[in-house]
């Protein structure tokens, strides 16, 4: 059976105010088992492309959000690569995302996602999985349609000047990400959080 592209694991949470839905999903990352369930995925994908035909550098991105709202796909950039499918157009609170974006021979995987939330801010996470350098990633918040213009070139430098951690803060919401500085742990984390 072959691994699916994009997945989305969880139930939304819905009900109550914007900063109790955030809160019940800061708290319950796990609930019906849906964070063992995206680390599975991500495992079997792993393992696949391990014994695959492709040649290419996959990179596996784990996403999740807390922010008590749904958030919307902005748009996309690859220095290396592309994502294998689309990248899921709504997030919903409480969703943990996974997807693969694969790298051409030996150049490694290098992109960024850009997603909105709440109309309020747009929040851009990128990854550098490049065969011949450590691993990083890099985030930053920025006001929506930013991305639309941006110098992607900056960004990029950033991202390999950066480390394995990257945190960004903007009206009340926080985005964090964090990758493995090992090149053979090709995977990406997330988190997409409502400041309470």
């Amino acid at each position: 059976m072959a691994a699916v592209a994009v997945q989305v694991f969880g139930t939304p949470i819905t009900q109550g105010t914007r900063t109790q839905r955030a809160q019940a999903a800061a708290k319950n990352q796990n609930a019906d088992g849906k964070l063992d369930q995206v680390l599975q995925a991500a495992l079997h994908s792993q393992k696949a492309a391990v014994g695959g035909v492709n040649s290419g550098t996959p990179t596996f991105g784990l996403l999740y959000n807390a922010t008590g709202d749904p958030m919307t796909y902005q748009t996309s950039h690859d220095w290396e690569g592309h994502v294998d499918g689309h990248y899921p157009i709504i997030i919903q609170n409480g969703h943990w995302v996974f997807f693969k974006h694969v790298g051409k021979g030996s150049k490694g995987s290098v992109g960024a996602v850009v997603y909105n939330i709440q109309n309020c801010t747009d929040s851009m996470i990128a990854w550098n999985n490049h065969t011949n350098s450590p691993n990083t990633v890099y985030c930053e918040m920025n006001e929506p349609g930013y991305y639309d213009y941006c110098d992607w070139t900056v960004i990029h430098n950033k991202l390999k000047d950066s480390g394995t951690t990257s945190e960004a803060c903007m009206k009340g919401f926080t985005t964090k990400v964090s990758i493995h500085p090992d090149g053979d742990i090709r995977c990406f984390k997330a988190e997409f959080n409502l400041k309470v």
